[in-house]
């Protein structure tokens, strides 16, 4: 069984060689500080039962303490220093830590908990690590006078910790879904608002033109304007509700040869008719020569985005450029494209998390367009996810430019 060194002084912490992850391993389980657990609790005792001890203990390593979630023949919710803590040691192993009697150990004879009440001698612990490998704890078994444990006991001591770790996940997994349902009936709510609207908006004026309307000229085309704002509204939702769930659903490449002037071409034609209803003009400016390796698809909805972001915030006379080169560099090749416009340009107070999930950063576009404000994160999710950046220059009145870089994929 390995023991560790001996010459470890109760004064000095004992740290973890990754210890700023596995610090973010336990706050990730949100379980410091939290109320008694009768699932804890039982386990714990069952602990004590099982390697015939007078107390146990689930302890959590914070950054200067252990923190007791669960005791039996002790008391649990309480705090003791890190640096006094034998279960600060028993993190660094991979397996079990047993010492027959503390008070002959150099690193704890001199601590309270051996000169003075509850008087421990023996220890055994067994490091509570995480699926992704990280000592977040231990579960202990301790006694007032010294012995040693069978290996019958240790192999016990050792399931009962994985069985923890395991309630430990359900437990996260259980928020995971919470936080899921809580977003998905925002999004339902969403949906209803933002699809429902101009729906009504169409189904109302068909229903007018069909039962209401006299002849009259004027009230036919603003009828049939509102139905088109409406139907572009539909449009652009739909779309990006497309991009939402490949965003939430696949974050892997597949990658291409892809001719990336051809492929924007064949984009800008999908965007022409809108960008002539608006009388925006869109230009090009391309230096490629050849293929180059990326996510087709993913490529695909990041310019798709970016050009609809631009026609959104245009108006008449306004033009937006799409430009895209390949630089040949000594370690790869980098596709630098970016899309400007020269529309009404980024407020100052909308900067700040331009490219997260906000529904404060939601915009309507110079004819009323609807922006679900999902766009600009996947955007900057999928270039992130072949390797490369996205950042905008922009200014109110003026327009915006994002750019993107992104090393080819090999």
């Amino acid at each position: 069984m390995p023991e560790l060194p001996q010459d470890q002084n109760t004064t000095e912490i004992p740290i973890p060689d990754n210890e700023s992850e596995r610090q973010q391993a336990v706050e990730r389980y949100n379980i410091l500080d939290t109320l008694p657990e009768e699932e804890f609790d039982s386990l714990v005792e069952l602990a004590a039962i099982v390697t015939e001890s007078s107390m146990s203990q689930m302890n959590i390593l914070d950054h200067n303490r252990q923190w007791t979630k669960a005791a039996h023949g002790l008391e649990s919710g309480t705090n003791c220093d890190r640096s006094e803590a034998v279960c600060a040691h028993t993190i660094l192993a991979d397996g079990s830590m047993e010492i027959t009697d503390l008070s002959k150990d150099d690193r704890f004879k001199d601590a309270s908990f051996v000169e003075h009440d509850p008087h421990h001698r023996f220890y055994s612990g067994y490091p509570l690590k995480t699926k992704d490998g990280f000592n977040i704890g231990a579960l202990c078994v301790l006694d007032s006078e010294p012995k040693e444990l069978s290996d019958t006991q240790r192999k016990a001591l050792r399931t009962i910790a994985r069985e923890i770790v395991s309630r430990l996940e359900i437990r996260r997994t259980q928020r995971e879904l919470e936080r899921l349902n809580r977003e998905k009936d925002h999004f339902l709510r969403v949906v209803n608002h933002d699809i429902k609207s101009p729906l009504s908006g169409i189904v109302s004026s068909a229903h007018y033109l069909q039962n209401v309307w006299d002849g009259d000229r004027d009230e036919l085309e603003s009828m049939l304007s509102m139905i088109e704002i409406s139907g572009r509204k539909l449009v652009t939702y739909t779309s990006e509700l497309v991009s939402n769930s490949l965003e939430e659903g696949d974050s892997r490449l597949i990658v291409d040869e892809v001719q990336i002037d051809e492929l924007i071409k064949d984009l800008i034609l999908i965007y022409t008719p809108l960008a002539k209803t608006k009388q925006v003009d869109i230009t090009t400016n391309f230096n490629i020569s050849d293929s180059f390796k990326l996510d087709n698809e993913k490529f695909k909805l990041i310019v798709s985005n970016l050009i609809s972001n631009a026609l959104k915030f245009s108006s008449t006379g306004d033009t937006i450029t799409v430009k895209a080169e390949i630089v040949d560099t000594e370690e790869n090749r980098i596709l630098h494209c970016s899309v400007s416009d020269t529309g009404i340009g980024i407020p100052e107070q909308y900067m700040d998390g331009l490219f997260t999930k906000n529904e404060k950063h939601r915009r309507l576009g110079t004819q009323g367009e609807i922006s679900t404000g999902l766009g600009l994160p996947l955007v900057k999710q999928f270039v992130e996810l072949h390797d490369g950046g996205v950042k905008v220059e922009t200014e109110e009145g003026v327009g915006s430019t994002f750019y993107i870089t992104i090393p080819e994929k090999q």
